[in-house]
């Protein structure tokens, strides 16, 4: 005999009724079926098993001792079966599966304990897998299809669906105290005095603003650190007498409140909004679980 069986799942079920009642009539009755096509079903299993599975017991039917080993097996099968394809149901309603989130750092303390808690109120069964990381690494992770949505800063590009949930504005700040802070008529080429702990250049907020000392005619900060990850060193920039490049969300964080201080210049205003970007194309069913409570959220 092979090893391979090849049953199908509703034998099984039919199986499992005619163990259960030990009578072909009943099985038939309560299944629907007749009675040829239930002994049909038997010599089917029996056939692919290559043992006998009942045998008779007056005007019933006993489970021969292959037949209760099989009883227990096909149970078994079954429910995983059912388990599964109930699942599947879940997973296309968007109860249940997993969504990759990217999470960028201002985001991280802001958007993504929103979604955390909206994902294990509204829809407990689906998983979160969360990277923290900066746009451009995220958006990268999304152009490999490892991360199925981005929480974080959003741009105007067509490469990707974006939709903005909140704004947000980045300035100039250092350590409360900082020698900056005593300059009268304070304009950019002041700010050039300084070292500064920068956003890696790649990273939007970085080019805006060393495009903004351009357009002025001026070189551009000098960077004496570079992170991609700003607001998690807040305790380093409060210590030094470097220029940071920061949301202003971070500055009224209380990790950060009453550490640090905006350097008031229109000129180094960015604004800018927080939101979600994804592909474009089909996501998962969890994943547009995901946002529709987003949206809802922020209605």
């Amino acid at each position: 005999m092979s090893n391979e069986l090849r049953i199908d799942i509703r034998d099984l079920r039919y199986f499992e009724t005619i163990a259960a009642l030990k009578h072909l009539g009943q099985a038939a009755d309560v299944l629907h079926r007749s009675q040829p096509a239930l002994t049909k079903c038997v010599q089917r299993l029996e056939a692919e098993l290559g043992a006998a599975l009942f045998e008779r017991k007056g005007r019933g039917l006993e489970l021969t001792a292959v037949g209760k080993e099989f009883y227990l097996r096909a149970a078994k099968i079954r429910e995983t079966h059912d388990r599964y394809l109930s699942d599947m149901k879940d997973f296309i309603d968007g109860s249940a599966g997993k969504v990759r989130v990217g999470c960028g750092p201002i985001t991280a303390d802001y958007l993504l304990p929103i979604i955390c808690n909206l994902a294990l109120k509204h829809a407990p069964n689906v998983a979160l897998e969360i990277t923290i990381g900066t746009n451009y690494f995220l958006k990268e992770q999304i152009r490999q299809e490892r991360l199925d949505l981005i929480v974080g800063v959003v741009s105007n590009d067509n490469e990707f669906v974006t939709q903005a949930f909140i704004d947000d504005i980045v300035v100039v700040a250092a350590r409360k105290g900082h020698p900056v802070f005593d300059i009268a008529s304070l304009d950019l080429e002041h700010l050039l005095h300084y070292h500064w702990i920068l956003p890696m250049p790649p990273i939007e907020s970085r080019k805006w603003l060393d495009n903004l000392f351009a357009s002025h005619k001026l070189s551009r900060p000098i960077a004496h650190i570079e992170t991609n990850s700003l607001p998690s060193i807040h305790d380093l920039i409060g210590g030094t007498d470097l220029l940071c490049f920061l949301s202003r969300l971070t500055l009224d964080h209380p990790k950060t409140r009453g550490l640090l201080q905006e350097v008031e210049l229109e000129e180094t205003t960015m604004a800018r909004q927080l939101g979600i970007t994804y592909p474009h194309g089909s996501l998962t069913p969890a994943t547009l679980q995901l946002i529709e409570l987003l949206n809802q959220h922020h209605a």
